[in-house]
């Protein structure tokens, strides 16, 4: 994968002093994912194409989400190493599926988002016009609210960040077909541009944060591959996005 701010460097040599001193702050992070080898067994096949959205994706075949008419999100379990507290990890296993629901009914372009499994949350048997995600958290550490706090103004000291991994796949529920493979890994600081944010002291805030935006970057590669998901694997170069119509 490439350095871990890539992303954060493209907005000209003449700002990058500007932009690491706010983005130091500010927390913007994406590290290499941690094969943990729990839930994603190959991470070898997989593209990182898309960090920062995802850190790692795998699609078998080309396909596209608008062939399906929902969505449920369902099991979210935590892995056995890298957890710094299963039962915390559990409560923020259920935050994710909470939230990357909200954020695909925002979404607005599924007739079903739901939680699973069936039989719940109003699901009933699925077809496979209907895609199930499932998932498990492989790293989960909360950092140090103070020295979350401390890193903004002493910005060698870079410590105290959360530390979060899913990995998860989509698949079709009724063939078992599987769609889509990710990973995700990142890290947040939860510090303001403007300075060192206060409630970085209370207890969760910043997992949230971190939790969500795992969820809108999910989110956010769906919405880019409505209409067209190519084939992502490690050697595989990654098509340009369809050309809007608006």
């Amino acid at each position: 994968m490439g350095p871990p701010d890539k992303s954060c460097a493209a907005a000209g040599w003449p700002l990058l002093p500007v932009l690491a001193l706010l983005l130091w702050g500010a927390g913007c992070h994406y590290p290499a994912p941690i094969q943990t080898y729990e839930y994603v067994t190959s991470y070898e096949r997989m593209s990182d194409g898309y960090d920062p959205m995802l850190s790692l994706a795998y699609v078998p075949d080309a396909t596209s989400f608008s062939r399906y008419r929902g969505i449920v999100v369902g099991d979210v379990g935590v892995g056995r190493g890298w957890i710094e507290s299963r039962e915390e990890a559990l409560g923020f296993a259920t935050f994710f599926r909470v939230i990357l629901k909200s954020k695909l009914q925002q979404l607005g372009k599924f007739d079903i988002v739901a939680l699973g499994p069936p039989g719940t949350d109003g699901v009933g048997p699925l077809g496979d016009d209907v895609l199930l995600m499932e998932g498990m958290i492989t790293r989960f550490h909360t950092g140090s609210g103070l020295l979350r706090y401390l890193s903004y103004m002493l910005i060698f000291l870079q410590a105290g960040a959360t530390d979060l991994q899913i990995e998860g796949h989509l698949i079709e529920p009724e063939s078992g077909r599987l769609v889509m493979e990710f990973v995700d890994r990142r890290r947040h600081f939860c510090n303001t541009p403007f300075g060192p944010n206060p409630r970085n002291f209370h207890k969760g805030f910043a997992m949230k944060v971190t939790a969500t935006e795992t969820a809108q970057c999910l989110t956010d590669f769906i919405a880019m591959h409505y209409e067209g998901l190519p084939v992502i694997a490690a050697g595989v170069l990654r098509p340009e996005p369809p050309a809007s119509t608006h």
